[in-house]
């Protein structure tokens, strides 16, 4: 197909700019009296449709240690995002838990290799999970999948970056009708898990003079190689600091 083929074929822009029509669409679901399934499946359908380049988005909620997909644009985003969730280890989880940005390019060399053979068969080329922060704590995860061969553009990840702030605040609100004792077990939960995560940082960031981000991405390699979940890994290290090297 020709350049100019492909370019007729490609939908235009629906907006002008960018960022003052996603926070308006964002804010008119804030405002409106829907339950948080509907909240949650408005958002993922406006993620497809305003950040670019995405081939299927879902959503993650966080429980204590269940996690679950509650929202999506289509069956691969669950398909692969339960695939995770049955490992206990994936981009997704790990977004979810410690509010970071997980950018995977699955035909690169990563700490998710189960993830990365699964995506790519089914035709998925790179994923990005978003952690959905509201203050003080991390509610779950937007993931966004893509089938692109070309690497995301940086302004497609600032995009996923920004609009992942505004729908935090969209999800919180939403999340205020829902059984208060669970949401604030819930909640409590992932700020543990989240402390724990930058201590654990903090302990390789010092023994091997790295930055936050290697830091992680060591803590990922060892869940990986020891087949146990990013947080209990993290718990580990920073109670056993001196005999990291033994695992």
């Amino acid at each position: 197909m020709s350049a100019e083929s492909a370019a007729t074929k490609r939908p235009s822009p629906r907006w002008a700019s960018w960022e003052l029509a996603a926070f308006a669409e964002l804010s008119k679901i804030m405002l409106e009296d829907d339950s948080l399934d509907e909240t949650l499946g408005r958002i993922a359908a406006l993620a497809c449709e305003a950040i670019g380049d995405i081939t299927e988005v879902s959503v993650t909620m966080v429980d204590g240690d269940k996690a679950t997909t509650v929202a999506c644009t289509g069956e691969s985003a669950v398909h692969l995002d339960e695939r995770q969730y049955a490992n206990g280890f994936g981009p997704c989880l790990d977004a979810a838990i410690t509010g970071q940005t997980i950018v995977v390019d699955l035909d690169a060399d990563n700490p998710y290799r189960d993830f990365s053979n699964a995506a790519r068969r089914a035709g998925v080329t790179h994923s990005v999970s978003v952690g959905l922060p509201v203050p003080h704590r991390t509610v779950g995860a937007l993931n966004l999948y893509a089938s692109t061969p070309q690497p995301l553009a940086d302004r497609t990840l600032e995009r996923a970056q920004l609009f992942a702030s505004y729908a935090g605040v969209a999800v919180a609100n939403a999340a205020l009708d829902n059984p208060t004792a669970e949401l604030a077990d819930q909640m409590h939960a992932a700020m543990q898990s989240r402390s724990v995560i930058e201590q654990a940082q903090g302990v390789l960031m010092e023994r091997f003079g790295c930055d936050a981000d290697d830091a992680f991405s060591y803590l990922s390699k060892l869940c990986q190689r020891s087949n146990r979940k990013l947080p209990d890994i993290a718990q580990w290290l920073v109670e056993n600091p001196r005999l990291e090297a033994r695992l």
